[in-house]
């Protein structure tokens, strides 16, 4: 199948119709609304009236019927075989934020450029693979999966985890941003080559986003350098100019991984210049998140140039 064909039939004309709309807008490289042959149908619940039925050919879920309009949209895909529907291109962004060493700002950087993104208009997904950082994630929710549930499903041998991603990602209602982490400290995920590649070519296939922010440590592993040269991009975060930047350098290098430079030293010349925020990251001053603004647009001027 191309597309999950969905029919919605519920008795609310005017939820029927704003919901129709968002599923358009949001999950339109995934579902189709149709009336004609639906693999999956949204009815309402007879039995209970806070409920609505998703019903397949194969199987009926009930699901609450206050539900935000993405998890009506997680919960679909959940539901049906999406590894045929939902491959090849997408315009989905996958951008990998990296450092060689802690303390250089790749995890503030990466949720503040996440939280930049969702103010303007993008949806986004960030992904948090150091579990070092874990005490250092602003992004809540009251009742948090972990990042290790998505792993597990990507070492078993699916070609796409996409419909997992949604099962087990949390939402951060206030930042409008989605999250997958580890919510045990010092858990650091740990793929292989195969489950390396489910996972960025599943990120990359995910056409719900318009921007997937993977914070991650430059581990100096094959698998690694894997997902970074299938990202969109590769953000490096320099301070310090030590040796350990020397060496990830040389990594880079020898995997042939481009990368966009950001540095939080002045006295970097090259590399786009992120100042130091004084404040809580939700309410940085108006010079740091035009750095964040800066790297969006280095991103995004290819669409410009009609690359």
């Amino acid at each position: 199948m191309d597309k999950i064909r969905l029919n919605i039939k519920l008795s609310d004309n005017e939820y029927v119709k704003h919901l129709s709309e968002y599923i358009r807008i949001n999950g339109l490289n995934i579902i189709s609304l149709t009336e004609e042959n639906p693999d999956i149908t949204l009815i309402d619940s007879q039995q209970n009236k806070d409920e609505f039925i998703l019903k397949t050919h194969t199987k009926e879920t009930h699901m609450y019927r206050y539900k935000s309009a993405d998890r009506i949209i997680g919960s679909i895909i959940e539901n049906v075989d999406i590894s045929l529907g939902v491959k090849g291109k997408s315009n989905n962004r996958t951008i990998f934020v990296t450092s060689a060493h802690g303390g250089a700002g790749k995890t503030y950087i990466s949720q503040a450029l996440s939280i930049y993104l969702s103010r303007n208009g993008r949806k986004v997904l960030y992904v948090n693979l150091d579990g070092l950082c874990v005490k250092d994630s602003i992004f809540k929710c009251d009742e948090q999966n972990d990042i290790s549930l998505i792993n597990y499903y990507a070492k078993k041998g699916n070609e796409n985890i996409n419909a997992y991603i949604e099962r087990y990602k949390n939402y951060d209602a206030a930042k409008n941003v989605f999250f997958l982490k580890s919510i045990y400290p010092s858990y650091d995920v740990c793929f292989d080559m195969n489950s390396a590649k489910v996972f960025i070519d599943s990120l990359n296939s995910n056409d719900l986003y318009n921007y997937t922010i993977i914070d991650c440590p430059l581990y100096p592993f094959s698998q690694y350098a894997l997902i970074m040269k299938n990202s969109y991009k590769t953000l490096l975060i320099k301070n310090r100019g030590s040796e350990r930047e020397e060496e990830a350098a040389v990594f880079l290098k020898k995997n042939d991984i481009k990368i966009m430079l950001i540095c939080n030293m002045i006295r970097y010349t090259e590399g786009i210049y992120v100042p130091k925020a004084e404040e809580d990251i939700s309410h940085n001053p108006k010079v740091f998140y035009e750095s964040i603004e800066q790297i969006v647009y280095e991103l995004e001027k290819s669409d410009d140039a009609g690359l």
